[in-house]
This record gives structure tokens, C-alpha cells and sequence, in this order.
């Protein structure tokens, strides 16, 4: 963990030099892991742009489900 405690440092390090205003505000921040799960969220959900619109609706109407098939690619 401290390789990547040094590589946030090292990041706002360069925002400090480049964008002290951007890293003044992220003070502001305090719940991070929430901040963070929700990136991650944000992120996955970012493969559904990949999914043709029959499996779309198909997942909508609760005909498809991507939890299950995850876990059958994973087993398999």
C-alpha cells in the first residue's frame, strides 16, 4: 500500500505545481471511499455502452442476467 500512497503523493505533488486551485478544492472532500467506490461504479457501468440495444433491453426487462453470466465466464 505504500507504493500507492506514494504514487497519490506524487500525483498532487504535480497538481500542486500545475493546478493548486483543483487541489485546494478536493480538501473539500472527505469521504474518499464513497468518492472512490462511485468512480468505480461510474467506470463498470461504462461497459454497458459496449452492449448492443436487444441486450439492453434484454438486461432491462430482466431477461439477461450479467451477474450470473459473470460467474459462469469466471468458472468456465
Amino acid at each position: 500500500m505504500q507504493d500507492q500512497t506514494q504514487a497519490l503523493k506524487d500525483y498532487l505533488g504535480g497538481m500542486k505545481r500545475h493546478n493548486r486551485a483543483a487541489l485546494m478544492q478536493l480538501r473539500g472532500i472527505h469521504n474518499w471511499h464513497a468518492a472512490a467506490q462511485h468512480e468505480l461504479e461510474r467506470r463498470a457501468y461504462l461497459v454497458l455502452n459496449t452492449f448492443n440495444d436487444d441486450l439492453m433491453l434484454a438486461i432491462a426487462n430482466g431477461e439477461v442476467n450479467v451477474q450470473q453470466a459473470i460467474d459462469e465466464v469466471l468458472a468456465g
